[in-house]
């Protein structure tokens, strides 16, 4: 296993940067400019690793700024092209190698292999029946991989289980990736990365994920999520890894409204990991749709009705109580209560 300087793509390609006195660097247009303006250096370096783009001498380019970001007390520039601010350098799709000024392969070598942290779906114990559900898990992968670009990059992805169809149709929606797409089962895969602890997420594992869980932990293993999940399924993924340690993702001690889907399941862990600092509870929430949310809110409702003469009810004191902690407003308060046909006093 090779020892790495951190995780994320963006601090690898700064860390570079700030070595070599590289502050201002020029962002070609055959770029995607809106991610670009969001996700800034994080960006660039994925595009670099992903295409195997270097970032060349280049003080002939001039541009405006696109996005800036602080490392290490130094401000480094992203420049779009029309303006009068002089690059450094600017990142190109072929280059000379006299004329590399920061190789994809400098930045690939910071970074962790095998690639922890590893989010593993397998498809083989999946209980996709028709094209529908066929189509819905497709689409939880690929908007999987568009997270985990976010905080890393495409090999902390690995799709198990699968096939040459899955591989090709996985390249026409994502583009060019490097996602891991193999049929080999997920124990064959983590075993052979020396992956240790190995997290088994599932709605009905009988332990909670705990910020422990997320921090330490070396991969993360994801099946189809059902949104009523069938008694024993969960645990074929248990038997396929048999040292993965099963936990269910929930906030407020119930899974009712955890978004169950297997991106979101991704973008949970990520957030919690690199921004939250293992606070799971916080990645939920920042995750929940306005769906999930009120399917929670109907849950909490639900929960705390009394009942007296007149019927079912709750009070505007459980309204107060839930929206310290549920991003909800009176008025989904009162819809809810009415469509559990509960009175509010």
């Amino acid at each position: 296993m090779k020892t790495a300087f951190t995780e994320r793509p963006a601090i690898a390609l700064l860390e570079i940067l700030a070595n070599k006195g590289v502050y201002k660097v020029g962002y070609r247009p055959f770029l995607d400019v809106r991610r670009a303006s969001t996700s800034k250096f994080q960006h660039v370096a994925v595009e670099m690793l992903v295409n195997e783009y270097n970032i060349v001498y280049d003080y002939a380019f001039t541009g405006s700024i696109l996005a800036e970001e602080s490392y290490k007390g130094f401000k480094f520039k992203l420049l779009t092209p029309e303006g009068n601010i002089r690059a450094d350098a600017s990142i190109s799709y072929r280059s000379q190698p006299y004329k590399v000024s920061v190789s994809w392969k400098e930045v690939s070598d910071l970074l962790p292999s095998p690639p922890f942290p590893l989010f593993v779906v397998d498809i083989g114990v999946s209980s996709i029946q028709g094209h529908e559900d066929s189509m819905t898990l497709r689409v939880q992968i690929e908007e999987s991989l568009q997270k985990i670009r976010e905080y890393l990059w495409d090999p902390h992805l690995a799709v198990t289980s699968s096939d040459k169809i899955m591989a090709e149709w996985l390249y026409n929606v994502a583009g060019k990736n490097k996602a891991i797409v193999t049929q080999s089962r997920p124990s064959e895969l983590l075993w052979s990365t020396d992956a240790d602890k190995v997290i088994i997420i599932r709605q009905d594992a009988p332990h909670t994920l705990t910020p422990n869980d997320v921090l330490t932990s070396e991969a993360f293993l994801i099946g189809f999520q059902e949104k009523v999940p069938r008694p024993g399924l969960g645990k074929i993924l248990d038997n396929l890894v048999p040292w993965g340690l099963p936990r269910r993702v929930e906030l407020a001690g119930s899974t009712a409204g955890v978004p169950y889907r297997i991106n979101k399941i991704v973008e949970i862990i990520l957030k919690a990991r690199y921004t939250y600092e293992g606070n799971v509870e916080k990645a939920i929430l920042s995750s929940m749709t306005k769906k999930d949310i009120l399917s929670r809110l109907y849950f909490e409702i639900t929960r705390r009705a009394q009942r007296d003469y007149r019927g079912e009810y709750i009070t505007w004191d459980s309204y107060y109580e839930i929206s310290k902690w549920l991003n909800v407003s009176r008025e989904d308060f009162l819809k809810v209560a009415e469509k559990a046909k509960i009175e509010v006093r």
